[in-house]
Protein backbone atom coordinates (compact mmCIF):
# COMPACT_ATOMS: atom_id res chain seq x y z
CA UNK A 1 0.00 0.00 0.00
CA UNK A 2 1.21 3.59 -0.73
CA UNK A 3 -0.10 6.60 -0.06
CA UNK A 4 0.50 9.54 -1.55
CA UNK A 5 -0.28 12.40 -3.38
CA UNK A 6 -2.45 11.95 -7.07
CA UNK A 7 0.35 12.11 -10.47
CA UNK A 8 -0.92 14.01 -13.32
CA UNK A 9 -0.85 11.13 -15.38
CA UNK A 10 -3.29 9.10 -13.10
CA UNK A 11 -6.11 11.88 -12.73
CA UNK A 12 -7.92 10.24 -15.39
CA UNK A 13 -8.14 6.99 -13.33
CA UNK A 14 -8.98 8.54 -9.80
CA UNK A 15 -11.67 10.88 -11.57
CA UNK A 16 -13.41 7.45 -12.66
CA UNK A 17 -12.44 6.59 -9.29
CA UNK A 18 -15.01 9.35 -7.92
CA UNK A 19 -17.83 8.52 -10.28
CA UNK A 20 -18.09 5.01 -9.72
CA UNK A 21 -18.03 5.62 -5.69
CA UNK A 22 -20.20 8.75 -6.17
CA UNK A 23 -21.48 10.26 -9.61
CA UNK A 24 -21.73 7.94 -12.44
CA UNK A 25 -22.28 10.97 -14.50
CA UNK A 26 -20.05 13.75 -12.63
CA UNK A 27 -16.83 13.18 -14.71
CA UNK A 28 -17.59 17.09 -15.98
CA UNK A 29 -17.44 18.18 -12.39
CA UNK A 30 -14.52 16.16 -11.44
CA UNK A 31 -12.97 17.81 -13.98
CA UNK A 32 -13.32 21.06 -13.18
CA UNK A 33 -12.49 20.37 -8.91
CA UNK A 34 -8.91 19.99 -10.76
CA UNK A 35 -8.44 22.30 -13.93
CA UNK A 36 -11.12 25.68 -12.26
CA UNK A 37 -9.75 25.45 -8.79
CA UNK A 38 -7.24 28.43 -8.24
CA UNK A 39 -5.72 26.77 -5.50
CA UNK A 40 -5.26 23.18 -6.02
CA UNK A 41 -2.06 21.34 -6.97
CA UNK A 42 -1.64 17.67 -7.32
CA UNK A 43 -0.64 17.02 -3.64
CA UNK A 44 -4.23 17.96 -2.42
CA UNK A 45 -5.75 15.10 -3.89
CA UNK A 46 -4.72 12.22 -1.62
CA UNK A 47 -4.87 8.31 -3.07
CA UNK A 48 -4.01 5.08 -2.09
CA UNK A 49 -2.42 3.17 -4.73
CA UNK A 50 -2.40 -1.14 -4.27
CA UNK A 51 -0.30 -3.27 -6.79
CA UNK A 52 -0.34 0.09 -9.34
CA UNK A 53 -4.18 0.83 -8.96
CA UNK A 54 -6.02 3.65 -6.94
CA UNK A 55 -8.43 2.42 -4.59
CA UNK A 56 -8.94 5.12 -2.13
CA UNK A 57 -8.67 8.66 -2.43
CA UNK A 58 -9.74 11.85 -0.74
CA UNK A 59 -9.41 15.97 -2.00
CA UNK A 60 -8.18 18.70 0.72
CA UNK A 61 -9.40 22.07 -0.53
CA UNK A 62 -7.20 25.08 0.78
CA UNK A 63 -9.54 27.97 2.82
CA UNK A 64 -9.38 30.31 5.58
CA UNK A 65 -12.38 29.90 7.77
CA UNK A 66 -13.53 32.44 10.95
CA UNK A 67 -13.37 31.40 14.15
CA UNK A 68 -15.06 34.27 15.72
CA UNK A 69 -13.41 37.49 13.58
CA UNK A 70 -10.33 35.65 12.95
CA UNK A 71 -9.38 33.95 9.48
CA UNK A 72 -7.18 30.43 10.30
CA UNK A 73 -5.68 28.14 7.74
CA UNK A 74 -8.12 25.50 7.11
CA UNK A 75 -7.99 22.47 4.57
CA UNK A 76 -11.35 21.40 3.93
CA UNK A 77 -11.90 17.19 3.34
CA UNK A 78 -13.88 16.09 0.35
CA UNK A 79 -14.56 13.55 -1.41
CA UNK A 80 -13.47 10.83 0.78
CA UNK A 81 -14.29 7.37 -1.35
CA UNK A 82 -12.75 3.91 -1.78
CA UNK A 83 -13.15 1.37 -4.74
CA UNK A 84 -16.18 -0.98 -3.91
CA UNK A 85 -14.17 -4.00 -4.32
CA UNK A 86 -11.60 -2.54 -1.85
CA UNK A 87 -13.84 -1.53 1.04
CA UNK A 88 -13.80 -2.42 4.42
CA UNK A 89 -9.34 -3.36 4.69
CA UNK A 90 -9.24 0.22 5.76
CA UNK A 91 -7.41 2.04 3.24
CA UNK A 92 -10.05 4.90 3.63
CA UNK A 93 -8.53 4.66 7.17
CA UNK A 94 -5.05 4.80 6.75
CA UNK A 95 -5.82 7.80 4.06
CA UNK A 96 -7.37 10.06 6.67
CA UNK A 97 -4.65 8.87 8.89
CA UNK A 98 -1.79 10.00 7.24
CA UNK A 99 -3.40 13.41 5.70
CA UNK A 100 -3.61 14.71 8.91
CA UNK A 101 0.22 14.64 8.84
CA UNK A 102 -0.11 16.18 5.68
CA UNK A 103 -1.85 19.05 6.69
CA UNK A 104 0.16 19.68 9.66
CA UNK A 105 2.95 19.88 6.89
CA UNK A 106 1.27 22.13 5.01
CA UNK A 107 0.48 24.52 7.41
CA UNK A 108 -3.45 23.96 8.07
CA UNK A 109 -4.08 24.73 11.99
CA UNK A 110 -7.96 23.24 11.21
CA UNK A 111 -9.51 20.31 9.33
CA UNK A 112 -12.85 20.73 8.54
CA UNK A 113 -15.44 17.64 6.58
CA UNK A 114 -19.44 17.08 6.17
CA UNK A 115 -20.26 13.74 6.59
CA UNK A 116 -22.17 11.99 4.45
CA UNK A 117 -21.78 8.69 6.27
CA UNK A 118 -22.07 8.11 10.61
CA UNK A 119 -20.17 10.36 12.05
CA UNK A 120 -18.37 7.45 13.73
CA UNK A 121 -15.81 6.35 11.32
CA UNK A 122 -14.38 9.87 11.59
CA UNK A 123 -15.23 10.03 15.66
CA UNK A 124 -12.71 6.80 15.69
CA UNK A 125 -10.18 8.61 13.85
CA UNK A 126 -10.31 12.20 16.09
CA UNK A 127 -13.00 13.87 14.61
CA UNK A 128 -15.57 15.73 16.69
CA UNK A 129 -19.22 16.96 15.77
CA UNK A 130 -20.13 20.57 15.80
CA UNK A 131 -24.09 21.04 15.92
CA UNK A 132 -25.20 23.56 13.04
CA UNK A 133 -28.55 24.99 13.33
CA UNK A 134 -31.19 25.02 11.14
CA UNK A 135 -34.73 25.82 10.45
CA UNK A 136 -38.10 24.92 8.02
CA UNK A 137 -41.30 27.26 8.15
CA UNK A 138 -44.37 25.77 6.93
CA UNK A 139 -45.86 28.01 3.95
CA UNK A 140 -49.48 28.58 4.76
CA UNK A 141 -50.22 31.82 2.48
CA UNK A 142 -48.62 34.65 1.46
CA UNK A 143 -48.88 37.60 3.79
CA UNK A 144 -48.66 41.45 2.02
CA UNK A 145 -45.88 42.48 3.87
CA UNK A 146 -44.64 46.46 4.28
CA UNK A 147 -43.49 48.16 1.23
CA UNK A 148 -39.89 49.69 1.40
CA UNK A 149 -37.81 51.74 -1.21
CA UNK A 150 -35.62 48.99 -1.86
CA UNK A 151 -36.79 46.29 -4.48
CA UNK A 152 -34.92 43.23 -5.66
CA UNK A 153 -34.31 41.70 -8.86
CA UNK A 154 -32.52 38.93 -10.81
CA UNK A 155 -28.69 38.69 -9.81
CA UNK A 156 -26.98 40.37 -12.96
CA UNK A 157 -22.99 38.84 -12.43
CA UNK A 158 -21.72 41.99 -14.76
CA UNK A 159 -23.27 44.18 -12.65
CA UNK A 160 -23.89 42.60 -9.40
CA UNK A 161 -20.65 40.57 -8.39
CA UNK A 162 -18.04 43.01 -7.59
CA UNK A 163 -20.55 44.71 -4.82
CA UNK A 164 -21.79 41.12 -3.52
CA UNK A 165 -18.16 40.33 -2.88
CA UNK A 166 -17.06 43.65 -0.90
CA UNK A 167 -20.86 43.02 0.88
CA UNK A 168 -20.03 39.28 2.31
CA UNK A 169 -16.67 40.25 3.60
CA UNK A 170 -18.62 42.79 5.39
CA UNK A 171 -21.48 41.52 6.26
CA UNK A 172 -19.25 37.71 7.72
CA UNK A 173 -16.14 39.47 8.91
CA UNK A 174 -17.22 38.90 12.49
CA UNK A 175 -19.67 35.08 11.66
CA UNK A 176 -17.74 32.43 13.29
CA UNK A 177 -17.96 29.32 10.75
CA UNK A 178 -18.22 31.76 7.37
CA UNK A 179 -15.15 31.16 4.95
CA UNK A 180 -12.67 33.61 3.73
CA UNK A 181 -14.00 34.44 0.25
CA UNK A 182 -11.68 36.30 -2.86
CA UNK A 183 -12.27 37.34 -5.72
CA UNK A 184 -10.81 34.42 -7.50
CA UNK A 185 -12.81 31.81 -5.70
CA UNK A 186 -15.89 33.25 -6.50
CA UNK A 187 -15.03 32.85 -9.67
CA UNK A 188 -13.75 29.52 -9.33
CA UNK A 189 -15.35 26.43 -11.35
CA UNK A 190 -16.30 25.15 -7.93
CA UNK A 191 -17.84 27.24 -6.44
CA UNK A 192 -19.68 28.22 -9.14
CA UNK A 193 -20.75 24.23 -9.41
CA UNK A 194 -22.42 24.71 -5.51
CA UNK A 195 -24.22 27.47 -6.40
CA UNK A 196 -22.09 30.32 -5.05
CA UNK A 197 -23.82 32.85 -7.24
CA UNK A 198 -26.80 35.22 -5.49
CA UNK A 199 -30.05 34.27 -6.71
CA UNK A 200 -31.48 37.89 -6.20
CA UNK A 201 -30.10 41.13 -5.25
CA UNK A 202 -31.50 44.11 -3.25
CA UNK A 203 -31.07 47.26 -4.94
CA UNK A 204 -32.43 51.43 -5.12
CA UNK A 205 -30.97 52.96 -7.86
CA UNK A 206 -27.35 52.49 -8.27
CA UNK A 207 -27.14 51.32 -4.44
CA UNK A 208 -26.79 47.71 -3.47
CA UNK A 209 -28.12 46.65 -0.24
CA UNK A 210 -28.26 42.88 -0.49
CA UNK A 211 -28.21 39.62 -2.19
CA UNK A 212 -29.93 36.27 -1.49
CA UNK A 213 -29.36 32.79 -2.52
CA UNK A 214 -32.29 30.36 -2.92
CA UNK A 215 -33.39 27.47 -4.49
CA UNK A 216 -36.82 26.42 -4.95
CA UNK A 217 -37.22 22.48 -5.50
CA UNK A 218 -40.64 21.19 -6.10
CA UNK A 219 -42.75 22.41 -2.84
CA UNK A 220 -39.61 23.41 -1.12
CA UNK A 221 -37.23 26.29 -1.12
CA UNK A 222 -33.66 26.04 0.25
CA UNK A 223 -32.15 29.32 1.60
CA UNK A 224 -28.52 28.73 1.07
CA UNK A 225 -27.16 32.06 2.21
CA UNK A 226 -28.36 36.05 2.76
CA UNK A 227 -26.23 39.10 3.33
CA UNK A 228 -27.71 42.36 3.35
CA UNK A 229 -26.43 45.77 4.60
CA UNK A 230 -27.82 46.14 8.56
CA UNK A 231 -27.61 49.57 8.71
CA UNK A 232 -30.61 49.14 5.86
CA UNK A 233 -32.73 46.71 7.38
CA UNK A 234 -35.27 46.60 4.68
CA UNK A 235 -33.29 45.56 2.19
CA UNK A 236 -34.19 42.31 3.75
CA UNK A 237 -37.41 42.75 3.71
CA UNK A 238 -37.55 43.58 -0.32
CA UNK A 239 -35.42 40.14 -0.76
CA UNK A 240 -37.86 38.34 1.11
CA UNK A 241 -40.62 39.76 -0.23
CA UNK A 242 -39.00 38.24 -3.69
CA UNK A 243 -38.44 34.96 -2.35
CA UNK A 244 -41.97 34.95 -1.10
CA UNK A 245 -43.47 35.88 -4.93
CA UNK A 246 -41.21 32.93 -6.45
CA UNK A 247 -43.40 30.95 -3.76
CA UNK A 248 -46.58 31.99 -4.58
CA UNK A 249 -46.66 31.25 -8.11
CA UNK A 250 -45.01 27.80 -7.68
CA UNK A 251 -46.52 26.59 -4.93
CA UNK A 252 -43.94 25.84 -2.49
CA UNK A 253 -45.53 25.00 1.30
CA UNK A 254 -42.01 24.85 3.22
CA UNK A 255 -39.34 27.00 3.09
CA UNK A 256 -35.96 25.63 5.06
CA UNK A 257 -32.22 26.47 5.76
CA UNK A 258 -29.26 26.11 7.40
CA UNK A 259 -29.37 28.94 9.55
CA UNK A 260 -29.84 29.64 13.19
CA UNK A 261 -33.92 30.54 14.02
CA UNK A 262 -32.85 34.04 15.24
CA UNK A 263 -31.65 35.19 12.10
CA UNK A 264 -33.93 37.90 10.70
CA UNK A 265 -34.68 36.31 7.26
CA UNK A 266 -36.29 33.91 9.25
CA UNK A 267 -38.90 36.20 11.35
CA UNK A 268 -39.81 37.55 7.70
CA UNK A 269 -40.47 34.63 6.62
CA UNK A 270 -42.65 33.80 9.84
CA UNK A 271 -44.24 36.71 9.26
CA UNK A 272 -44.67 36.71 5.24
CA UNK A 273 -46.00 33.36 5.19
CA UNK A 274 -48.33 33.22 8.56
CA UNK A 275 -46.15 29.49 8.72
CA UNK A 276 -45.07 27.64 11.60
CA UNK A 277 -41.42 27.66 12.82
CA UNK A 278 -39.62 24.62 13.26
CA UNK A 279 -36.32 23.95 14.85
CA UNK A 280 -33.51 21.82 12.69
CA UNK A 281 -29.89 21.68 11.83
CA UNK A 282 -27.43 18.60 11.73
CA UNK A 283 -24.09 17.06 13.30
CA UNK A 284 -22.28 16.40 10.43
CA UNK A 285 -19.66 18.90 9.91
CA UNK A 286 -16.24 17.68 11.79
CA UNK A 287 -14.22 19.12 13.17
CA UNK A 288 -10.33 18.38 13.51
CA UNK A 289 -7.27 19.93 15.62
CA UNK A 290 -4.45 20.62 12.99
CA UNK A 291 -1.60 22.11 14.96
CA UNK A 292 -3.14 23.57 18.76
CA UNK A 293 -0.51 25.45 19.23
CA UNK A 294 -0.29 27.12 16.48
CA UNK A 295 -4.37 27.50 16.34
CA UNK A 296 -4.11 29.70 19.98
CA UNK A 297 -1.53 31.73 18.42
CA UNK A 298 -3.40 32.53 15.70
CA UNK A 299 -6.69 33.02 17.88
CA UNK A 300 -4.83 35.44 20.52
CA UNK A 301 -5.91 38.87 19.52
CA UNK A 302 -9.68 37.64 19.97
CA UNK A 303 -8.70 36.43 23.40
CA UNK A 304 -7.59 39.34 24.47
CA UNK A 305 -10.16 41.54 22.41
CA UNK A 306 -12.59 39.53 24.45
CA UNK A 307 -10.97 40.28 27.66
CA UNK A 308 -10.47 44.13 27.06
CA UNK A 309 -14.16 44.51 26.58
CA UNK A 310 -14.92 42.53 29.78
CA UNK A 311 -13.40 44.76 31.53
CA UNK A 312 -12.10 42.80 34.24
CA UNK A 313 -9.36 42.76 36.21
CA UNK A 314 -7.83 39.06 37.27
CA UNK A 315 -4.92 37.45 38.96
CA UNK A 316 -2.21 36.03 36.83
CA UNK A 317 -2.92 32.34 35.82
CA UNK A 318 -1.67 30.05 33.59
CA UNK A 319 -4.16 26.98 32.16
CA UNK A 320 -3.81 24.97 28.79
CA UNK A 321 -5.66 22.68 26.32
CA UNK A 322 -5.42 19.77 25.59
CA UNK A 323 -7.03 18.18 22.39
CA UNK A 324 -6.29 15.00 20.71
CA UNK A 325 -2.94 14.48 22.54
CA UNK A 326 -2.34 17.76 21.12
CA UNK A 327 -1.28 20.66 24.05
CA UNK A 328 -2.03 24.67 23.74
CA UNK A 329 -1.21 26.84 26.61
CA UNK A 330 -2.49 30.51 27.84
CA UNK A 331 -1.17 32.88 29.82
CA UNK A 332 -2.27 36.08 31.10
CA UNK A 333 0.24 38.45 32.52
CA UNK A 334 -0.07 40.52 35.61
CA UNK A 335 -0.46 43.95 33.37
CA UNK A 336 -3.55 41.92 31.78
CA UNK A 337 -2.43 40.48 28.54
CA UNK A 338 -2.66 37.33 27.09
CA UNK A 339 0.16 35.07 25.32
CA UNK A 340 0.66 31.35 24.32
CA UNK A 341 2.99 29.17 26.05
CA UNK A 342 4.50 25.39 26.41
CA UNK A 343 2.67 23.94 29.24
CA UNK A 344 5.25 23.04 32.16
CA UNK A 345 4.64 21.43 35.46
CA UNK A 346 1.97 23.82 37.53
CA UNK A 347 -0.02 24.20 34.66
CA UNK A 348 -3.68 23.78 35.03
CA UNK A 349 -4.65 21.51 32.43
CA UNK A 350 -8.10 21.04 31.09
CA UNK A 351 -8.41 17.90 29.38
CA UNK A 352 -11.15 18.28 27.12
CA UNK A 353 -13.81 16.16 25.05
CA UNK A 354 -13.13 16.79 21.53
CA UNK A 355 -16.81 17.75 20.70
CA UNK A 356 -16.94 19.60 23.78
CA UNK A 357 -13.57 21.87 22.70
CA UNK A 358 -14.92 22.82 19.07
CA UNK A 359 -18.51 23.81 20.65
CA UNK A 360 -16.72 26.27 23.29
CA UNK A 361 -14.21 27.59 20.77
CA UNK A 362 -16.38 28.21 17.78
CA UNK A 363 -18.90 29.40 20.25
CA UNK A 364 -21.88 27.05 19.17
CA UNK A 365 -22.09 27.32 23.18
CA UNK A 366 -20.49 29.34 25.92
CA UNK A 367 -18.82 28.02 28.58
CA UNK A 368 -20.68 28.53 30.79
CA UNK A 369 -23.49 26.66 28.66
CA UNK A 370 -21.27 23.75 28.83
CA UNK A 371 -19.93 23.24 32.19
CA UNK A 372 -22.77 20.54 33.47
CA UNK A 373 -21.38 18.41 30.48
CA UNK A 374 -17.86 19.16 31.91
CA UNK A 375 -19.17 17.91 35.11
CA UNK A 376 -20.64 14.67 33.31
CA UNK A 377 -16.97 14.10 32.06
CA UNK A 378 -15.89 14.45 35.36
CA UNK A 379 -14.07 17.92 34.78
CA UNK A 380 -14.36 20.64 37.59
CA UNK A 381 -12.84 24.03 36.76
CA UNK A 382 -11.69 26.68 40.17
CA UNK A 383 -14.16 29.20 40.24
CA UNK A 384 -12.13 32.56 39.01
CA UNK A 385 -10.44 30.57 36.34
CA UNK A 386 -14.31 29.22 35.23
CA UNK A 387 -15.32 32.99 34.85
CA UNK A 388 -12.05 34.13 32.82
CA UNK A 389 -13.27 30.99 30.74
CA UNK A 390 -16.65 32.35 29.89
CA UNK A 391 -15.25 35.76 28.97
CA UNK A 392 -12.82 34.41 26.63
CA UNK A 393 -15.98 31.89 24.87
CA UNK A 394 -19.00 33.32 24.78
CA UNK A 395 -22.00 31.97 22.69
CA UNK A 396 -22.34 33.33 19.47
CA UNK A 397 -24.12 32.05 16.26
CA UNK A 398 -21.88 29.74 13.93
CA UNK A 399 -22.99 29.68 10.11
CA UNK A 400 -20.94 27.52 7.53
CA UNK A 401 -22.80 29.19 4.80
CA UNK A 402 -23.97 25.98 2.60
CA UNK A 403 -22.22 27.71 -1.06
CA UNK A 404 -18.86 26.82 0.87
CA UNK A 405 -19.73 22.64 1.02
CA UNK A 406 -17.57 20.22 -0.54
Amino acid sequence: MEIRGVRESELVEMIDLQCRVFRPDGHERYWQYVRTEPSYRYDQSCVVVVNGEIVSTLRVWKREMRIGSIAVPMGGIGGVGTHPDYQGAGYATALMKDTIDYMRVAGYNVGVLFSAIPCEFYRKLGWASVPLAGFRVTRRRTVEMRETEWHAEPFDEERDLEASVALYNSHNAQQSGSLVRSQSYWESGPARLRDILPTVVARHGDRFGGYLNFQVDGKSANILEVAYNRTQPQTLTALVNRLLQVCERQGVEELHGDIPHRHPIVDLLIEGTAGDLFLTGNSTMMLYPMNLPALFQRLLPEFQARLDAANRIFAPVAFSFVVNDQEAGLRLLDDGTFQTFDAEDGTVRLTLPEHIFWRALLGESSWSQLEPNLGQSRISVEPALAVLLSILFPQREVIFWAPDHY
